[in-house]
């Protein structure tokens, strides 16, 4: 092959279902990772503002004491998993909120990639994404858990 053919040879195209996973997984990434750099801002400009002291909650932390005792001495106890969506406003809400959607990325785009082999006609493809899509669904839950 000629030099002048070889600059004229397109790269191949890629599937749409992979352009579309690629896509969501990065921009949703580069999302929740802002969410989480803003998050401790707003925590410790507004201490008040937030379900755990942040200075007391840092203080626990380098002390190694663990989650429990963070958490009871702290914040009075633990309050349930996803407790960002009620405070959702406090920084260390924010930040939560922005770890979790970080985390479920994988259901976002599971969810779109087989939509996206419905329109290819790849059933197949579909069913497995959906099941994906499912079993990580459980998983965020909590109703299936692999130790």
């Amino acid at each position: 092959m000629s030099t002048d053919e070889m600059s004229t040879v397109e790269a191949p195209k890629m599937p749409r279902a992979n352009t579309v996973y690629g896509n969501i997984v990065y921009w949703v990434t580069i999302v929740s990772c802002i969410i989480c750099m803003i998050g401790p801002v707003i925590s410790v400009a507004y201490p008040d503002n937030n379900t755990l002291n942040p200075y007391k909650l840092f203080n626990a932390i380098f002390e190694g004491k663990d989650a429990q005792t963070v958490w009871q001495e702290v914040g009075g106890g633990f309050p349930g998993g996803h407790f960002y969506l009620k405070n959702f406003t406090q920084g260390d809400g924010f930040t939560q909120f922005g770890l979790a959607l970080g985390c479920s990325v994988a259901l976002w785009v599971l969810i779109a990639t087989a939509v996206a082999y419905f329109a290819d006609r790849n059933y197949l493809y579909v069913s497995l994404a959906i099941w994906v899509s499912i079993m990580v669904a459980l998983s965020m839950v909590g109703i299936f858990a692999a130790h």
